[in-house]
């Protein structure tokens, strides 16, 4: 394996996937690649990293990522009309802390959306060591893992290997899909600069969990 520069495979299979790019209001959409906020909130989980270490996403932020889409396997949206809150009996508002005002939260109502039953994919290339770290925490992470969202469990093991090459990841997470369904087609998306042609960005690198804090990211198709 190279000295300085390793690549970790990840498989998502799951009957619901989210790929959220910063979403903090009453609309919760999915972008149709894994994003990195998805992987990184994967990642942190297995790792045991607090909502509050910053230190520690600023460290996942260094790896490079390439999101994988497989045309013959992308999922269908699907949207969840979803609320929180409403409908207590006076004995449970008696329970529910006071706004500033005075008053009881009322009824948070938001629209969230999924992909059901896609199957995609990531490659993360850096240092070798702390990918084989994240390798050893995903085969034993200190929290569950899920896919964007904590309803988006994994069905099959979303830690593939880690390869000498990216050329040998893309082949190991070919070969899942085409034991599938005999097709192994990929599309791939990878991060270059804000400014390069053709990107399109999204505030999609987390750098502070607690206060909800992302960096924009820019992904082009290869």
């Amino acid at each position: 394996m190279s000295s300085n520069q390793a690549f970790l495979a990840l498989f998502f299979d799951a009957p619901l996937l989210s790929f959220g790019v910063g979403s903090k209001f009453d609309r919760r959409e999915t972008l149709g690649f894994p994003s990195r906020g998805a992987v990184t909130g994967l990642v942190a989980a297995a790792l045991g990293m607090a909502r509050d270490d910053c230190a520690g996403l600023a460290r996942l932020a260094q790896l490079k990522m390439t999101g994988i889409a497989f045309p013959s396997a992308p999922g269908s949206l699907l949207g969840d009309y979803h609320t929180v809150g409403g409908g207590y009996s006076p004995d449970e508002l008696r329970s529910i802390v006071a706004t500033a005002d005075g008053g009881r939260g009322g009824t948070v109502v938001t629209d969230r959306y999924y992909l059901a039953d896609g199957k995609f994919a990531a490659v993360l290339s850096g240092e070798p060591g702390f990918l084989n770290e994240i390798g050893t925490a995903l085969l034993n992470p200190v929290w569950g893992g899920w896919i964007g969202r904590k309803n988006c469990l994994p069905a099959t093991p979303v830690f593939q290997g880690v390869f000498d090459s990216e050329a040998a990841a893309l082949a190991k997470l070919k070969t899942l899909l085409k034991a599938e369904d005999g097709n192994a087609a990929c599309r791939l998306w990878d991060e270059c600069p804000l400014e390069a042609p053709d990107a399109v960005s999204y505030p999609d690198i987390p750098v502070d969990w607690a206060r909800r804090t992302f960096h924009p990211r820019a992904v082009r198709e290869r």
